[in-house]
């Protein structure tokens, strides 16, 4: 357990907040990971940041892959501690990161630090990401190569994908997926009298929230929201500028291209009426992932239920990367970390060390279930879809 806590002080020390660099995490974990016998496959994304493939045992189909992101967001103010420095108080482990989530990062490594890969019949894979929080950006970079086979640790086609997000060691087999888009609309500058007889970007930016509100559905389990609405000059100009954002929630079932059809019809519309003035209204989307919606009746996952031995799994409501997992490699996904996703973006952020423990356990168990040579093989993959 010590370990686990020594490499959780080492991580969250790296500041690495989104679209900052994670290279020193990324290289110090490589490193540890290739003295405990893991193929190693740096994968360089944006400027300062990459991803991580790692694996321990045979290259080889089959086994498990365990995925975290790197990421955090900005630590912000009201901390009663360094945010950047593990500090124990009450009992709780406080840092940026320590739930969400690097305390799974550190249970993992060091639990395969402690493992015997030689002997393991199939493999265990760890994905790490970057910049997550903004959207789930930097994991399809790495999922381009391993669903391409071009990964230079080796194959990678699991039994099952495991992301470490903070359930409080609760299984989860769902979430929403979410679209989120920018408008920028512009027009010709002039008198407020004219504002009946001329389009603004003010107004048309106003409409088009109108009409994003109108897509909740709770039936359908459809939120929708505009998150911010910036433009305008004075009271008395018509407004030459304005950005709207905002950001649609869906079902995994749900066709987001069809919800948001009337919307992008209505920006249509709106270029047209602004062009007249010599302006304009582009749409551009900035964030996108799918939502997730396993079959529990699966092997592998009716495997995991067992394993976490807490009852039947259910939905989080917050979006993760196993989404994108299960679209790129055709392979179920689910979740389960250690932390309160409540503690998680917030001042005095943590984990509790019981639960770091938990963590180890269960992926102790899960490797010895899906990898070890007298563990029994699961089979059935099935469709994750």
């Amino acid at each position: 357990m010590n370990g686990v806590i020594d490499l959780l002080a080492d991580l969250v020390a790296h500041a690495t907040e989104s679209r900052s660099s994670n290279l020193e995490l990324i290289d110090q974990y490589a490193q540890r990971a290739a003295a405990a016998g893991a193929a190693v496959d740096v994968v360089t994304g944006e400027m300062g940041r990459a991803n991580l493939h790692l694996r321990f045992g045979p290259d080889a189909p089959g086994g498990i892959l365990l995925s975290g992101h790197t990421d955090v967001v900005p630590a912000g103010i009201g901390w009663a501690t360094d945010p950047y420095e593990l500090t124990e108080v009450d009992g709780r482990l406080a840092a940026r990161g320590t739930a969400d989530m690097k305390g799974f990062l550190a249970a993992a490594l060091v639990l395969l630090e402690d493992t015997d890969v030689d002997a393991l019949r199939a493999p265990v894979h760890l994905g790490l990401s970057y910049d997550e929080e903004i959207g789930c950006v930097g994991v399809r970079g790495l999922l381009d190569v391993l669903a391409t086979g071009s990964s230079g640790a080796g194959t990678c086609a699991p039994d099952l994908v495991v992301v470490g997000e903070p359930t409080g060691m609760r299984l989860a087999n769902a979430h929403a997926g979410k679209v989120a888009h920018r408008v920028e609309f512009a027009a010709a500058s002039g008198h407020s009298s004219r504002a009946g007889t001329e389009p603004t970007a003010v107004h048309e930016a106003a409409a088009l929230a109108t009409l994003v509100h109108g897509l909740n559905d709770a039936e359908r389990g459809i939120s929708a929201n505009v998150g911010s609405i910036h433009g305008g000059v004075a009271v008395n100009v018509l407004a030459p500028s304005c950005t709207l954002e905002f950001e649609v929630r869906h079902g995994a079932g749900t066709d987001p291209d069809k919800v948001l059809a009337d919307v992008l019809d209505a920006v249509a519309d709106a270029d047209r009426r602004l062009a007249a003035v010599g302006g304009h209204a582009t749409t551009e989307a900035f964030i996108g992932y799918p939502g997730l919606d396993t079959d529990p009746a699966l092997a592998p996952v009716a495997t995991m239920v067992d394993l976490v031995g807490c009852g039947a799994p259910g939905p989080v409501g917050f979006g993760t990367e196993a989404g994108l997992y299960t679209d790129r490699l055709g392979v179920p996904s689910v979740i389960v970390g250690p932390g309160d996703i409540a503690d998680a973006h917030r001042p005095d952020e943590y984990v509790a060390p019981e639960q770091l423990e938990r963590c180890g356990d269960l992926l102790h168990r899960t490797i010895h279930q899906f990898c070890s040579d007298d563990g029994p093989t699961v089979t059935e993959r099935g469709d994750p879809r």
